[in-house]
């Protein structure tokens, strides 16, 4: 084997693995939020979550993608735990279609023909969609020109004695095994990695004996992924890596203990006379095998989980997140709920301090002025924290565009929050210094703020409501009670100058209200802003 096909090999394998991960992303793309729309819906039955599972990996061509976002709903609390044992199940079953795919021949001699149709659709289509399927048929074609690469520069090596003594010691199981999951730790991808122990296969490189143990080990090492994803989420996150560990495991171990007492090896052998597909099915088989073995245990897989993560999460502590994980390994449907969660929870912080500011003012004293200031320090936190992940977001490579929207959305409703956060800071201020000063608004004013307040609490509740579900028809209610704000306010203006005139109300007293009137209005106006960036 000659340095050349050394340096063939090595760009074989990056061209294979990119055309993976490229494609892999185009899907995802494509597939947009409407995974996350039915994983969160039609998963209730444990038989649909296993279907699911199976359809969704299937069509993004990634079970580590699917096993990290159900980490990411469950640490979200999007989803269940013991919703997520039949996605996961699926998601196993799914993904080797992708090696099925790579063992179709015909389409290595068309590809770079296929690889050019898509970059051609990458470069003119004017329709995101039709860039991402483009993104698909491109990266289609490059990891198969990859494929033809390796098996040409991997033919040599079959004569090679010192790499034949390697894969002879590869029909230990074992060292088989732990093998494959040392590869696929490396390379990230139980697809790619199978992938690529096809080509071996096809090259004569390996046997099927050992490359059947080192398939095993290869699935084992998926599991990493989601693992990965679960550190500094919630117990739940933990448990959903602990049973994709646990699944492959014990697949592992159900097949190593069939083939010691019966002919496994010869059955899978005579599913096929070719070497890459005969990998295929057997991938295929072992994990459909799993599945139907371990489905009617999917609850004592959940419970044992919840036994290898013991205990419950600490009480939460409010400057910390409860649902963004700032792990890397995430997927954009993941991120983006989880940072929806974090966004709800900072609204309805900034929710509790402003109706604490207000209610201030008609009981004359601020009610749990520690919990304020904590809540209010907690709002600073997040917003910077969200902030962060909206950033690091930005540079997902599987964002669609929709989701390039909403986080754009995200940035300045943030924003807005944690500015109505101040302004209700500052109107607790304005009450504490009355009420050290012992003073008090007349009855006529508090009579108007109070009527003020409960229509500035209805544009912030309505406005925030279209986040959630955008509507036109109440987007122009919001408006209508905005204008009504502004009007109330000046009106209040200037008969407090009256009442000041004829001295109901001292310079003092009178300088403050105009200062609440204008941080009310302010209020209002970032909910406005809120229901702008929905609409």
């Amino acid at each position: 084997m000659t340095s050349e096909h050394v340096i063939n090999l090595l760009g074989g394998l990056a061209l294979f693995i990119f055309g993976m991960t490229f494609m892999s992303d185009g899907l995802k793309k494509l597939a947009g939020d409407y995974m996350k729309t039915i994983l969160e819906k039609l998963t209730e039955k444990r038989i649909m979550a296993v279907l699911l599972g199976a359809g969704l990996t299937a069509l993004i061509q990634s079970s580590n993608a699917m096993c990290v976002m159900t980490v990411g709903f469950v640490n979200a609390g999007m989803m269940q735990l013991e919703r997520s044992v039949g996605i996961i199940m699926g998601a196993k079953l799914g993904t080797t279609i992708t090696g099925q795919l790579l063992a179709t021949n015909y389409i290595s001699k068309y590809a770079p023909v296929i690889a050019f149709v898509g970059v051609a659709f990458l470069m003119f289509a004017k329709s995101n969609n039709i860039k991402s399927f483009g993104q698909v048929v491109a990266s289609l074609g490059i990891l198969f020109v990859g494929l033809s690469t390796m098996s040409t520069a991997m033919r040599p090596m079959a004569q090679e004695e010192w790499f034949i003594n390697i894969v002879a010691n590869l029909s230990n199981p074992l060292l088989g095994v732990l093998v494959g999951v040392i590869f696929t730790v490396i390379i990230q991808s139980a697809s790619a990695s199978v992938g690529v122990l096809q080509i071996m296969a096809v090259s004569g490189v390996i046997g099927f004996r050992p490359a059947f143990y080192v398939m095993l080990g290869m699935n084992i090492g998926a599991s990493i992924a989601p693992i990965l994803a679960s550190i500094g989420g919630k117990k739940d996150a933990k448990r959903v890596a602990a049973i994709v560990a646990i699944f492959e495991t014990c697949g592992m171990l159900i097949f190593m203990l069939a083939t010691t007492f019966l002919p496994v090896l010869d059955w899978l052998s005579m599913t096929s006379g070719d070497p890459s597909r005969r990998i295929a099915n057997a991938n295929t088989i072992f994990n459909l095998v799993s599945l139907i073995v371990l489905f009617p245990f999917s609850n004592l897989i959940a419970a044992l989980s919840k036994k290898i993560i013991r205990g419950s999460d600490e009480e939460p502590n409010m400057a910390k997140l409860e649902f963004i994980s700032e792990t890397t390994h995430t997927t954009s449907t993941a991120m983006i709920g989880q940072i929806d969660a974090e966004t709800n929870r900072m609204e309805e912080l900034v929710q509790t301090n402003l109706r604490l500011a207000t209610e201030n003012y008609f009981d004359n004293r601020l009610k749990d002025e520690d919990d304020f200031n904590q809540t209010e320090e907690t709002i600073d936190f997040l917003n910077k924290k969200i902030t962060d992940a909206l950033i690091r977001m930005s540079s997902f490579a599987d964002l669609t565009p929709e989701q390039a929207k909403h986080v754009g959305n995200l940035f300045h409703v943030i924003n807005d929050l944690e500015r109505i956060g101040d302004h209700a800071e500052n109107m607790a201020q304005y009450s504490i210094r009355m009420h050290k000063n012992k003073e008090r608004f007349s009855k006529t004013a508090m009579e108007e703020l109070r009527g003020l307040v409960d229509i500035i609490e209805r544009i912030y509740k309505e406005a925030y409501a279209q986040m959630v579900s955008p509507d036109q028809d109440k987007y122009a209610h919001v408006y209508a009670l905005k204008r009504d704000v502004n009007r109330m306010i000046e009106d209040m203006k200037e008969k407090h100058i009256v009442r000041m005139n004829k001295g109901k109300c001292n310079s003092q007293q009178g300088m403050m209200f105009v200062e609440l009137l204008m941080d009310l209005e302010r209020v209002a106006a970032h909910a406005m802003n809120i229901a702008q960036a929905a609409n």
